[in-house]
């Protein structure tokens, strides 16, 4: 009876032999080819790889921006059938704040999709060494070595280098073709904005062979990323910081004594090249805070400032140029033979227009003078006169080749191009009739005229050469790298943007009315006459508003040197173009003084050996 049970187990046994055989059978070799294809697919991962960003440096190789090695915590979302929950559970591992947790959970419910995504950055020994502990259990996360962009001068030429932030879904989507990828950083601002085709690189591709849990078994690389090109600025960075200094020195004493802090801008730039030596505004921010990802409490006080630190006033801002205008309005009105070199005039304090009288800022008037005595003492009766001959219709062409509602086409974001009025623009914009007033008032650089401390710079660049303006540039060189790994250099060329339709033989008049403001006139107190300093003043005149409450002045300042060849000066020609917003002064008083000592700072940086 016991032999019957006993037969029935081992027919049982034999029966389960049999099955594991045949599946057994099945897998190896009648299935073998769809396993191997399933096991295959398993085992071939590909992901990107980041490009290094290029650097940015001044003209004698100082840096101003470059990279840092960072560890970070990157995620494949595809790899993970709930990759929010992944996110929760590494959450207890590494620290997220709430903010960024809930940012990551949305991005991640959107698109699951993603290749990658950066979870946490910027990770000590001690994080990366939990992660390391637990990495085994979230196949679609790993450790990864990031860039990390740093700007070592801070705040010194923020505006021109501007800064960099991480690639959003809108941009990724447009630019994926051209080798970007999520995680990686794009230029927000300056020239890392301007120049990004440059810096950025092309992306890598590596595949990682895993098993069948997630984990690596090795890597090969399918294609190496190519390193973003370097950039050398025309910038000097001890001009740079110089400027920097003198304008801030002037700006505290103005807020000492006004009772309000106010802004300010300078461009230096080479007239015969358009390279530009240094741009200067005031006040400014760290880039740092935006490539490190500003906080909301922190970009919210940059935006509320009053003095609007990230509003670059060189480029973006746009104010009555005042008296620097004469410039332009001299220029055109010889041009049209409404005055000669040799006219004469009568300043007896004002001068009537359509009955209504405009008046000097001399009020007691300048007598008889000539056009190059117009210029050194900057009468307006004269212009108040010329201005209302010659027309708005014809100071505008001619205000449009001198860059005044122009923009320059400097190789920097959102130049505005200013204002240069009409009939036809006041009606549109104010509903109202031109009047010979607005003649007289745009000839002095006032009413609804505007421009930028930039356009202003090429506009005297264009006196000093002759009706000549090049365009003004930062880039002066460039590297490039191949998949090679070789390195090319370029050099960038001067670019004639235009020539002004003036009779060069009048420059020559027009830039002795500006030595003889530095050595005589308005801008005697500069200190620069003995650089060979030629230049304008100009003071814009402003009523009460909400933003200059006491209708505080602004002032400039335009012009250059050498006026003439001498021993002294051993530098390159340079134009110095100085804006002080709601100074309270004037420019002979506030602004010259800040040109003659950016101009001897060059002659000395270029006089003696490099520091």
């Amino acid at each position: 009876m016991r032999a019957k049970p006993f037969r029935v187990v081992v027919w049982l046994a034999v029966i389960c032999a049999l099955f594991l055989l045949s599946r057994l059978f099945y897998m190896q070799i009648t299935n073998v080819e769809a396993y191997r294809e399933k096991a295959g697919g398993n085992l071939r991962l590909f992901s990107p790889v980041m490009a290094g960003r290029g650097m940015i440096y001044d003209r004698n190789g100082q840096i101003l921006a470059r990279n840092e090695a960072i560890f970070t915590i990157q995620m494949a979302p595809y790899k993970s059938n709930d990759p929010v929950e992944v996110l929760t559970k590494v959450s207890k591992v590494i620290p997220l704040s709430e903010a960024k947790y809930k940012k990551l959970a949305e991005i991640l419910r959107k698109n699951s999709e993603l290749d990658n995504l950066t979870i946490a950055e910027g990770l000590d020994k001690k994080a990366v060494a939990r992660f390391v502990e637990v990495q085994e259990r979230f196949p679609s996360l790993r450790l990864e070595v990031k860039s990390k962009r740093i700007y070592p001068v801070h705040d010194l030429a923020a505006h021109i280098v501007g800064y960099v932030g991480e690639i959003d879904a809108e941009h990724l989507e447009r630019l994926k073709n051209k080798g970007y990828i999520a995680g990686e950083w794009i230029g927000r601002d300056g020239v890392e904005m301007s120049h990004e085709a440059i810096l950025h690189g092309c992306s890598g591709l590596r595949l990682d062979s895993v098993d069948m849990l997630g984990r690596t078994l090795n890597t090969s690389e399918q294609r190496s990323a190519v390193p973003g090109g370097d950039i050398y600025l025309s910038i000097d960075l001890r001009l740079q910081r110089y400027t920097e200094d003198v304008l801030y020195g002037v700006l505290n004493r103005l807020a000492a004594k006004n009772g309000e802090r106010s802004g300010g801008a300078v461009v230096a730039m080479e007239p015969n090249t358009g390279l530009i030596r240094a741009l200067v505004s005031l006040p400014t921010y760290d880039p740092n805070d935006f490539a490190n990802g500003i906080s909301q409490k922190k970009f919210s006080r940059l935006i509320k400032d009053p003095c609007a630190p990230l509003l670059n006033r060189a480029v973006h801002g746009s104010y009555p140029p005042g008296s620097t205008f004469k410039l332009i309005t001299t220029s055109a009105a010889l041009n049209e033979h409404i005055i000669s070199p040799f006219s004469r005039f009568y300043c007896s304090g004002k001068y009537i227009v359509a009955g209504l009288p405009f008046n000097c800022f001399v009020r007691t008037g300048h007598g008889s003078i000539d056009l190059t005595e117009c210029l050194g003492y900057s009468c307006d009766s004269v212009y108040y006169e010329i201005g209302p001959k010659l027309g708005i219709n014809r100071l505008k062409k001619y205000a449009n080749a001198f860059c005044i509602g122009q923009k320059t086409g400097v190789d920097l974001p959102g130049e505005n191009a200013g204002t240069m009025p009409s009939p036809e623009w006041k009606q549109q914009y104010f509903h109202e009739k031109w009047f010979p007033g607005d003649d007289a008032n745009s000839s002095i650089g006032q009413g609804f005229v505007s421009a930028s401390p930039l356009q202003m710079a090429a506009a005297t660049s264009a006196v000093v050469n002759d009706g000549v303006i090049y365009r003004p540039q930062l880039m002066e060189s460039f590297t490039q790298h191949d998949s090679n790994g070789s390195t090319v250099k370029h050099f960038s060329k001067p670019v004639v943007r235009s020539r002004v339709p003036v009779d060069p033989g009048y420059f020559k008049y027009i830039r002795a009315g500006m030595r003889l403001a530095v050595e005589d006139g308005t801008a005697k107190s500069s200190g620069g006459a003995y650089l060979g300093m030629a230049g304008k003043t100009g003071t814009a005149e402003n009523i009460p508003t909400v933003d200059n409450p006491q209708g505080l002045n602004h002032c400039w300042f335009t012009g250059y040197a050498p006026y003439y060849p001498y021993s002294g000066w051993k530098a390159s020609p340079l134009v110095v173009t100085v804006f002080v917003e709601k100074s309270g002064g004037y420019g002979g008083d506030v602004a010259a003084p800040v040109a003659a000592k950016v101009l001897a700072k060059w002659n000395e940086l270029n006089s003696s050996p490099k520091q």
